[in-house]
């Protein structure tokens, strides 16, 4: 199976006040966050990283951690043709991902997240299991808004203002990679192997209770030396992988609860694209992915809105030189 990359999406959250601007931003928060959280799982085949959570605007620190569960179906070949897996074939991969945010001034915040990873695989009557770490992540962030933009109604060009994230990650090859030490296969990997830094951006707007937004992603892979693949010396080469990529639409909905709690359902499109890799400067027309993905979450706030437990899951329906996936997630956070 080919090396596998999926994408990661930044993780808005939710703010402990509330009231009534504040409610509203949190309806805000609380959509992004969860439709985000469907998509932030790796492909067991190629590791990854989240890009970070996001602080809400008015809190000071947050811990996330979630747990997805992520299995495979057959892949599509690079020109996008869908196989099976040999038969007998049950591909896993679970995640457990910690994540920390912390405010450094008004608009300005720093988030870092650890991937926990477990594969459990069996492909053509071989077995394998391999716990470690994932790929870390480091993010910072910009909020390009100062009052709450969440409104229960439009009234004038003012009340139409979206809330904008503009914001920075940098992947950390800490994972197992198919050029590290003692690796047999693809199922051995929990991570790329490659410094990745991205660009990010999230545009959203709510008008109570219905919500849309439009995240986008834009990653450079750096280049690196390579003497080894999967245990095996080779002659050294430098590799590069493709720049990435990436885009998510969303459309959500929330009800605040007699209790005054709250939960927002989100449904999510999402699109990945990874150029061809290379070799010593020569372009692999093999390599690259395409990924197509479709995804449903929920999301639920207690009522002071210091806790956030979510459920989601998201399927991929079309690709290229990628697995067929389909990724459970539930977790939960807390804000400072």
């Amino acid at each position: 199976m080919n090396p596998t990359q999926q994408v990661d999406m930044p993780i808005p959250e939710v703010p402990a006040n509330h009231g009534y601007g504040i409610g509203l931003f949190f309806t805000l928060v609380l959509f992004i966050f969860s439709f985000s959280s469907t998509s932030n799982a790796a492909s067991c085949c190629g590791g990854g990283a989240s890009s970070g959570i996001i602080l809400p605007k008015f809190n000071d620190a947050m811990i996330d951690m979630g747990f997805s569960n992520e299995t495979y179906n057959g892949f599509w070949t690079n020109t996008g043709q869908y196989k099976d897996d040999p038969k007998g074939s049950d591909l896993l991969q679970r995640r457990i991902n910690i994540s920390y945010a912390h405010r450094l001034a008004d608009q300005w915040q720093l988030s870092v997240g650890v991937p926990l990873v477990d594969n459990q695989n069996t492909y053509s009557g071989e077995q394998s299991s391999v716990q470690g770490l994932g790929d870390m992540s480091l993010s910072l962030w910009y909020e390009a808004f100062e009052k709450v933009t969440c409104v229960y109604r439009i009234n004038g060009w003012e009340s139409l203002k979206p809330s904008i994230y503009l914001g920075t990650s940098l992947t950390l090859p800490t994972g197992i990679s198919p050029y590290s030490d003692r690796v047999d296969s693809s199922f051995d990997i929990t991570g790329l192997g490659f410094y990745r830094l991205d660009a990010n951006i999230i545009i959203e707007k709510t008008v109570y209770p219905y919500s849309l937004s439009w995240q986008g992603q834009y990653g450079y892979a750096f280049e690196r030396p390579v003497n080894q693949e999967y245990g095996q010396g080779v002659s050294p080469y430098n590799k590069q992988l493709g720049n990435r990529n990436a885009s998510t639409f969303s459309a959500a909905y929330t009800w605040f609860l007699p209790n005054l709690s709250m939960l927002t359902m989100t449904a999510s499109h999402s699109e990945l694209e990874e150029k061809s890799a290379s070799y010593d400067g020569i372009t692999d027309t093999s390599s690259g992915l395409e990924k197509t993905t479709l995804g449903l979450s929920f999301a639920y706030s207690n009522a002071i809105r210091d806790w956030i437990y979510k459920l989601g899951i998201s399927e991929a329906n079309e690709g290229s030189n990628i697995p067929k996936t389909q990724i459970i997630t539930m977790g939960v956070s807390h804000v400072y």
